[in-house]
């Protein structure tokens, strides 16, 4: 199985390189959980999960428990945006006129808004048709969303027609209109999501904010995570390749037999690390996989804070335990020095082989696999 949900710092592409050291184990421990690549991966019969996003692991609890409301409003969710974007399709010939004139300068700036309000308005009522209530929760801040980012989109199209010196073709001007429409949309979306867990604005119901939060962070560019000084999620729509994309398989997946059985062999927390690890009892027949944020200068986790200190506290603990391990974590000179450690082994990989760091006096590599399991 893939990962359920898009998120920053996913090591699917690096199971290859650690399978082959994951030993026999009775139970699956993972405490920096996110996507899971690993977990969906192995579908461990007994595992325990956690991760301190607390919208994320509540996204798996609802999961666990089938939860039929939360699976009506992603389903909503997906087809509102499909049929969103065919409408849209649909009704922007207006703009696409509109915006020829303009790029040959026969009308100006303002005369543009004007036209550019009036055909917006009349693709909104349009739209009106499919879009349900039950998702849309601010009607005017809706419009203004889009009219918003349907002029920012014109603005910027004419200009990188200037800067380029080349008109685009109709087909891709067709593509830029519908993504000013798709992220006024996304955007908001995104300002219900910053009121329900930034400003605290808007209370409702843990189904929707979850649905929310799932199409965030399917339709955000790159599933990055980034936080202006008011708290408020601040990454734009994904872009026009985003336009092409649906949920729906996604979906299927989600609620599938084999997702719901797995998620219902599995303990879901969402806790701090170390008082994750204080909860659970171990055991030496354990595996416990660790992907913990990076030690740089910016780390920062759906607005948590990860610093060189809570690496430290990471690293007392393992230095402890006498469970199995593998952590995977970016090489730094602070990052070695914790775990540079008898009993430990410092393992890198390129793109065939895993080998034992110290063994080849190299430490200019870009991560590190370090393990208390034997590896010759």
């Amino acid at each position: 199985m893939k990962a359920l949900i898009k998120w920053p710092g996913g090591k699917s592409s690096e199971i290859v390189h650690i399978e082959k050291i994951i030993p026999n184990f009775n139970r699956y421990i993972e405490p920096f959980f996110g996507g899971g690549a690993l977990f969906f991966d192995l579908m461990p019969q007994k595992a325990i999960i956690n991760d301190i996003s607390e919208n994320l692991m509540l996204f798996y609890k609802l999961i666990q428990d089938e939860n039929i409301q939360f699976k009506e409003l992603l389903i909503l969710l997906d087809q509102t945006w499909t049929d969103y974007i065919n409408i849209i399709r649909q009704n922007t010939e207006g703009i696409k006129l509109h915006y020829l004139s303009y790029r040959n300068n026969n009308i100006s700036n303002y005369e543009m808004n004007n036209l550019l309000d009036k055909e917006i308005n009349k693709v909104f009522l349009e739209s009106k048709s499919i879009l349900s209530e039950r998702i849309i929760l601010d009607w005017p801040g809706l419009l203004i969303e889009i009219r918003r980012m349907v002029m920012d989109k014109i603005k910027r199209t004419k200009e990188n027609e200037i800067k380029k010196q080349k008109h685009l073709s109709l087909e891709d001007l067709s593509d830029n209109i519908l993504t000013g429409f798709t992220s006024g949309l996304y955007m908001h979306f995104r300002n219900i999501y910053n009121e329900i867990n930034a400003t605290k604005k808007l209370n409702i119901c843990v189904e929707y904010r979850l649905a929310n939060f799932y199409f965030i962070r399917e339709y955000c560019y790159g599933s990055m995570f980034r936080y202006n000084a008011k708290g408020e999620f601040n990454i734009p729509y994904g872009g026009i390749s985003y336009n092409k994309k649906n949920l729906t398989r996604k979906i299927e997946t989600i609620f599938s037999t084999k997702t719901v059985c797995l998620l219902k062999n599995t303990e879901i927390h969402s806790l701090d690390f170390e008082d994750f690890f204080s909860k659970i009892s171990l055991n030496d027949d354990d595996f416990i996989f660790l992907d913990p944020p990076y030690d740089t200068d910016f780390s920062d986790y759906e607005g948590n804070s990860f610093a060189q200190a809570d690496q430290r506290r990471l690293a007392e603990i393992l230095l402890k335990i006498n469970a199995k391990f593998i952590l995977i974590i970016k090489n730094t000179e602070f990052i070695y020095s914790l775990y540079n450690q008898t009993g430990l082994n410092i393992l890198t990989f390129d793109n065939t082989y895993i080998y034992n760091v110290r063994s080849r006096n190299n430490r200019d590599v870009e991560h590190l696999i370090i393990t208390n399991i034997a590896t010759n």
